[in-house]
């Protein structure tokens, strides 16, 4: 904002042009944010959706885990 003022020291709103300025910068921002958070939820959905792929696998493995220390127990 700084560099905004001494742009527009010249002129007689100074103050209102930086406003402006900053505000407009604010609002970048936030689009800025928006944007980097519908990409990181789109990635989550993704990771979910292939969560879900290679659940079978894990829930196989999982049971033949059980299977084992079961059988361990019984000894």
């Amino acid at each position: 904002t700084q560099q905004c003022c001494k742009r527009h020291e010249r002129g007689g709103s100074a103050n209102s042009r930086c406003r402006k300025v900053s505000l407009y910068e604010l609002a970048g921002r936030a689009r800025l944010q928006e944007a980097q958070a519908r990409c990181l939820g789109e990635l989550a959905v993704q990771e979910i959706s292939l969560a879900r792929l290679s659940r079978p696998s894990n829930v196989a493995r999982g049971t033949s885990e059980v299977a084992r220390r079961t059988r361990g127990a019984g000894k």
